[in-house]
């Protein structure tokens, strides 16, 4: 009868039980970081299920529940202050993925091109991505300032009126965008740069050969080459940008009053400012479930056509 675990030892009958932390070592090599998974992602997200069909009280001595069906969903569908911050939130998705993505293709196709110092440019551009958002946040809040910013003497040495750039609703969202885009502008730049001179060099030559200038060469051989790519950024920012919280709330907090409030903050203003934590985990159900369906919906209709098809 055959043991599991068992070796038979040059077949000599004499058999070797291998110990059960060998037979499952990869199991225990994981388990400390599925522990930390489960801990810190699967009952937070259950929770949170949970909390989002409740109407949550914070009581003496803990957290008071009661069930109250789609309450939460029906009053988040019927708040204008959801709708505002779900546009704005698009508003800043789509405007500083577009600007990311167009000056990071720019830099990539500038610096591929073979200017002199390419190597010493790359280097500096990686500098805002090592940074952190909080940090690069209140250093920006600084050169904001109405009275001692940076940006508001170069206005004033020009001759021009200071802005309030973080106190005027008109101005506030796009100045804090100028930040975003400063910080993740060199990720949109490194993979395209990567991708770039990754590009097989034949179809360049072929066009070299017929004459073609250089917009032509662009149109009809790179950006068709770098089409997946670009893709695939462009997905990368748009999710990113669809959870900005931190420069927002550093910077502004989401103001002038409720202006700049994005998805995120009007989660957190519900949860943590007004304690309706039941309200705050609907809203956070229903963006999390908008950013997998939004997404899932550009994987297969935008990538789909640029997937390889498996070998049989």
């Amino acid at each position: 009868m055959a043991v599991e675990g068992a070796i038979d030892l040059e077949g000599r009958g004499r058999v070797a039980v291998t110990p059960w932390w060998e037979r499952h070592l990869a199991w225990l090599l994981v388990s400390p970081t599925l522990a930390l998974f489960v801990v810190f992602a699967v009952v937070p997200a259950f929770t949170t299920i949970s909390y989002a069909f409740s109407r949550v009280s914070m009581v003496r001595g803990g957290i008071q529940r009661e069930f109250i069906g789609f309450e939460n969903f029906a009053r988040a569908v019927a708040d204008p202050l959801v709708a505002q911050s779900a546009w704005t939130t698009i508003r800043w998705m789509f405007i500083v993925t577009t600007v990311e993505v167009a000056l990071g293709l720019a830099l990539a196709l500038l610096l591929s091109s073979g200017i002199r110092g390419r190597g010493a440019f790359s280097s500096l551009l990686i500098v805002p991505i090592i940074m952190p958002p909080v940090a690069v946040s209140v250093a920006w809040f600084f050169m904001y300032d109405y009275e001692f910013g940076i940006f508001n003497y170069l206005l004033n040495q020009a001759g021009m009126p200071s802005v309030r750039w973080l106190s005027d609703p008109a101005i506030a969202l796009y100045a804090m965008m100028a930040v975003d885009v400063w910080q993740a502008t060199p990720f949109a730049f490194l993979l395209l740069y990567a991708a770039l001179l990754s590009l097989p060099r034949d179809p360049y030559e072929a066009a070299s050969i017929d004459g073609a200038g250089r917009w032509h060469v662009f149109r009809t051989v790179t950006l068709p080459l770098l089409r997946p790519v670009l893709l695939v950024v462009i997905l990368l920012r748009l999710i990113d940008a669809a959870r900005i919280f931190d420069k927002i709330f550093v910077m502004t907090r989401g103001g002038p009053g409720s202006s700049a409030y994005t998805a995120s903050i009007t989660i957190y203003i519900e949860g943590f400012t007004k304690f309706d934590f039941g309200y705050a985990s609907a809203l956070s159900f229903l963006f999390q479930l908008s950013l997998v369906a939004a997404a899932t919906f550009y994987v297969k209709r935008v990538l789909a056509d640029y997937a390889q098809p498996a070998e049989s």
